[in-house]
């Protein structure tokens, strides 16, 4: 059909919808992801679900419906489309309700398997990523190097020649600052309220996702305000004013009353971070409570999350051209003189990152009274695949099948524990965006304060959480980031810099401690067998 890492060519084949015909699609539906570069394992968890939903399908349509497979490339983006005309069949109000939840979580986790119905026809779309030959990974280390060696260069040159450079560079680092601003906003705002809402999806699974998302976004916020406490010693605050005592409470006070917006256009305008989430959030359980009575609005919702993510994705072929201009334009000023504090928040970001999956492991060691080093044997398989790769899609299989067959994890906990973990458990996340900004308030002498540090621990931690699943998802989040604890915004070619390092050891821990923690909700569900996590 088509050459591996080749443009998929636009292709439609027409069956009858039936087992011969469901069987026929699915294969050619594994055959299409396997030449567009998508690993084997994810390829069988697609199959697998777009089968469930087609049989649905089966069911509830006349028998001589027809059931088209087309595949493709739009814009550069690779599509496959399962389409079948007649009336609407939404997977999420259906007895299998529980399976499509998963299916949206794993989606979410990187897997892009959706169902939607448009014009009198049901579609189940995938959207396999677009192989790349240089990785983006590579682009950007390359990216690094380059500006460093033509800084260098240029730093030789006389002064007059250097102001004339800068004169070139600084606009078109500004126009591009100013698309990421442009999304970060409208980013933040839709991810946070997608993803309450996607949330309130496992709360209808009852106790089981009510204390899962809870223990979640708790440990999370502690391990972030427990390394806030431990390192924040480490860095010399800026020249600015401490805030001590009743100041600081009066100050932390003042924050908190400016989260609540004076109008709906203004956090839009200004950029105010903590009122996008404030309102995205409002938003999000309005949604979640309204249901169906807004099915409307949910949607658009939905589909806007979609366009500003695709809009992100199409930035992010720019990352590399963009982190050459900012760290280019970074080196000829004379900026880098002195970059200490962004060293020193790499390898506490690198020890932190190592020192918490430990730290949970051994929780679990002693809670459970399990050997710690047969613990840590059985989670390092998941972890090394983070850690080699930085990518938590990667070890989605890995991850299901060590909790399960390795951990003694309930299945009603990993079937969507482990995926929505993958969203929302970012504790490596959240504690690398703490340190980069601790890094970088100390290499541009800003004044770190009782509430400067509590607006930090709230906001990264949210960050982490709403960080979108798409190359360059990180960039507005470190935009947002720098705004509303004051730093500069040219700062943000450190702070991708430091990312490139950091992301394999922020990936890795957050998996690990996944899995840590869902050891220990399992068992305070009672659904943990301990028998296999003491084998």
């Amino acid at each position: 059909m088509i050459t591996r890492g080749k443009k998929l060519k636009k292709e439609t084949e027409r069956m009858k919808l039936g087992p011969e015909g469901i069987d026929r699609a699915a294969g050619f539906m594994e055959e299409t992801l396997s030449l567009a570069g998508v690993e084997r394992k994810d390829i069988l968890r697609l199959r697998l679900a777009a089968e469930d939903l087609l049989m649905m399908w089966n069911s509830r349509l006349p028998e001589d419906t027809e059931l088209v497979f087309r595949c493709g490339t739009r814009l550069g983006k690779p599509y496959l489309h399962l389409c079948a005309r007649g009336s609407r069949i939404d997977p999420a109000q259906t007895e299998e309700e529980s399976g499509w939840i998963y299916s949206e979580l794993l989606a979410r986790a990187g897997l892009s398997l959706e169902a939607s119905y448009r014009d009198g026809e049901n579609r189940l779309s995938v959207y396999p990523p677009k192989v790349n030959r240089f990785g983006a990974l590579s682009q950007i280390f390359l990216a690094i190097a380059l500006a460093v060696l033509a800084g260098a260069v240029c730093r030789t040159l006389p002064q007059g020649v250097r102001s004339g450079i800068s004169s070139f560079v600084d606009p078109l680092f500004t126009a591009m600052m100013g698309i990421l601003q442009t999304l970060a906003g409208p980013m933040v705002f839709l991810s946070v309220c997608r993803g309450i809402i996607n949330i309130g999806d496992v709360g209808m699974l009852g106790k089981i996702g009510r204390t899962i998302v809870l223990r979640f976004l708790a440990a999370v916020y502690i391990i972030t305000a427990v390394t806030a406490l431990a390192v924040t010693w480490f860095f010399h605050p800026g020249s600015g004013t401490e805030t001590k005592g009743a100041n600081a409470v009066f100050g932390i006070y003042s924050m908190l009353l400016e989260i609540f917006p004076q109008n709906v256009v203004s956090p839009f305008l200004e950029g105010n971070s903590l009122q996008l989430i404030f309102m995205g959030a409002c938003i999000g359980l309005v949604l979640l409570v309204l249901a169906d009575r807004a099915s409307f609005v949910t949607e658009f919702t939905k589909q806007a999350n979609y366009v500003v993510q695709y809009m992100m994705e199409i930035f992010g072929r720019c990352i590399p051209l963009f982190v050459f201009i900012s760290l280019f334009s970074l080196i000829i000023t004379d900026v880098l003189d002195g970059i200490g504090g962004i060293v020193k928040g790499v390898l506490l970001c690198i020890a932190a990152c190592v020192i918490w999956p430990l730290l949970y492991a051994l929780a679990v060691s002693i809670k459970l009274r399990v050997p710690c080093p047969m613990l840590l044997r059985k989670l390092l398989p998941t972890y090394l695949i983070g850690l080699t790769t930085a990518s938590s899609s990667a070890a989605l299989s890995t991850n299901l099948e060590t909790c399960e067959k390795r951990l003694g994890i309930s299945q009603k906990v990993t079937s969507f524990g482990v995926p929505l973990g993958q969203v929302v458990f970012k504790t490596g996340g959240a504690i690398g965006f703490l340190l980069m900004a601790l890094g970088l308030a100390e290499n541009y002498d800003v004044a770190v304060t009782l509430p400067w540090a509590v607006t930090a621990v709230l906001i990264t931690g949210i960050l982490a959480v709403a960080a979108a699943p798409v190359p360059g998802g990180y960039l507005p989040c470190y935009t947002v980031l720098m705004t509303q604890l004051g730093i500069p915004e040219e700062a943000i070619a450190l702070a991708i810099a430091g990312n490139v390092i950091l992301d394999f050891f922020m990936t890795s821990c957050g998996l690990a401690c996944l899995q840590s923690e869902l050891v220990l909700v399992s068992n305070r569900l009672g659904l943990l067998d301990t028998e296999i996590l003491k084998n």
